[in-house]
């Protein structure tokens, strides 16, 4: 997909993003990633987890894909203002043979039609304890 082609506007990078992750299209949703792209998810320790980079995001993008092929997240609201665009979702997953259900939230900064920095808040400890519950952590 070239420069010209893809959308611009912050609303429809992030809308363009989360639907390529829906068909599992990474490279459809790194197209729309800045090469420095920061991602912060919540991680191990009490202050998360950074990436930095397209390449780590591909990397992660890729074992996500891996252990949850079918994630599809759902979009229930959706607010812009200016390069700063906030989503909150509900995403769905298999795990092994256990399907997975949890909301979230993520906080994007879109400049240029592309995404330099992403934030995303889930429930970590309270899925990490559900798939310990049922044999899949």
């Amino acid at each position: 997909m070239s420069r010209g082609e893809r959308e611009h506007e912050p609303a429809r990078v992030v809308r363009a993003v989360l639907a390529a992750l829906n068909r599992g299209d990474i490279e459809g949703a790194l197209a729309y990633c800045a090469d420095d792209i920061v991602l912060w998810a919540p991680g191990p320790t009490p202050d998360g987890t950074e990436l930095r980079g397209k390449e780590a995001l591909r990397t992660f993008l890729e074992a996500s894909e891996a252990a949850w092929p079918d994630s599809w997240a759902a979009v229930r609201a959706l607010i812009a203002d200016g390069d700063e665009v906030a989503v909150e979702l509900v995403a769905t997953a298999t795990h092994g043979n256990e399907r997975v259900t949890q909301p979230m939230a993520a906080f994007f900064t879109v400049r240029d039609g592309l995404i330099v920095r992403q934030a995303c808040y889930f429930d970590l400890a309270g899925l990490l304890t559900l798939l310990r519950e049922r044999g899949l952590a």
